[in-house]
């Protein structure tokens, strides 16, 4: 069978974590945490923060890894979710990077055909999204 797949996106502070941990301790079934904070631990340290970089050209010099580093995590959550795991995932899509990476569209190619929902609090601009709304992601848990 295969696992369920929540990605909480949205800005930092929002309260993505907690509810990753509240999922974790309330939902049936095992529930991985595949999010953001998980994620920069397993980063090397002069590489962080990685997939955590904010809006802004915040570290431009580490921009050209953050379209592999999102495909390597993605990846990763879909294998979970095949392997029969559930997965929460709490991120922070945007493309306020010093050029648009466009990182949103690969990920939900990646979860294609899985049982994926999306829910965004304090939600980036919509410009961010780059054509590709929440809308497109499979909302069928």
């Amino acid at each position: 069978m295969i696992g369920r797949i929540i990605i909480l996106n949205g800005a930092p502070r929002s309260g993505k974590s907690s509810i990753a941990r509240v999922i974790q301790e309330s939902f049936g079934g095992v529930w991985i945490n595949l999010g953001v904070d998980v994620y920069e631990q397993a980063t090397p340290p002069r590489y962080r923060p990685g997939i955590g970089l904010r809006p802004g050209g915040e570290r431009p010099d580490l921009e050209a890894l953050v379209p592999g580093l999102y495909a390597a995590l993605y990846e990763s959550i879909a294998a979970h979710s095949r392997l029969g795991l559930n997965v929460v995932a709490d991120v922070g899509h945007h493309d306020a990077y010093s050029k648009p990476l466009d990182c949103l569209a690969d990920c939900a190619r990646r979860l294609a055909g899985l049982r994926c929902c999306l829910s965004v609090f304090a939600a980036p601009s919509k410009s961010s999204w780059r054509g590709v709304p929440p809308a497109r992601w499979k909302k069928d848990m």
